[in-house]
């Protein structure tokens, strides 16, 4: 994915195959960008970085990887223009053996939650957010289908919806406002287009 930092000065991008993350200088008279210095944070071998979400703050960036199923919380600092790793977890459930592909991170509009999305294991992670934005494991929700490639919350904050790829639906669950736990509420929209 490639994204703007929250001051709009730098963008982002991830190489899944290069397990980097690179950082650029945003010239908006000309629009173009050049490489920052440092101009990239690498991950370790193999992790393959996918998608990231900065927290409203600015401060912390949360970025998932593919292939590891793991969150990196870094703490950014836009001045710079640099990531420093402060945190390692798994995306998944505590004891969960197994093969998976991770697809999607947002962070809650009130910085308290973290959401992440497990391909083959077809749940959304929820994590609490700390006073330095470390990440603590809370629950998952199963999506109801089958491959939830991409997610997003509605402008209010209330609903929670997830796509699942191979189970051509939409699926729509509840965000309860003070745990950031999510309640199936029935509806499962169908699409009616085959994406494999």
């Amino acid at each position: 994915m490639i994204q703007a930092d929250p001051s709009g000065k730098l963008v982002l991008s991830t190489d899944l195959g290069l397990d980097r993350i690179f950082i650029w200088r945003f010239d908006p008279e000309k629009g173009t960008l050049t490489a920052n210095n440092p101009a990239s944070v690498s991950l370790p071998p193999g992790d393959g970085p996918r998608h990231f979400a900065f927290h409203p703050n600015a401060r912390w960036m949360y970025s998932l990887q593919e292939e590891s199923s793991t969150l990196v919380k870094f703490d950014y600092d836009a001045a710079n223009g640099t990531l420093t790793p402060k945190q390692t977890v798994s995306s998944l459930p505590p004891g969960f053996q197994g093969t998976d592909y991770t697809s999607e991170v947002m962070v809650a509009a009130d910085g308290r939650f973290v959401y992440a999305a497990n391909r083959l294991h077809d749940g959304i992670s929820l994590f609490s957010v700390g006073p330095s934005g470390e990440l603590t494991y809370v629950a998952e929700e199963w999506t109801r289908g089958d491959y939830p490639r991409s997610f997003n919350i509605d402008p209010t904050g209330s609903f929670f919806y997830t796509c699942n790829q191979r189970g051509d639906a939409i699926a729509t669950f509840r965000i309860d406002p003070r745990t950031g736990r999510l309640s199936f509420t029935g509806q499962y929209t169908g699409i009616g287009t085959d994406l494999r």
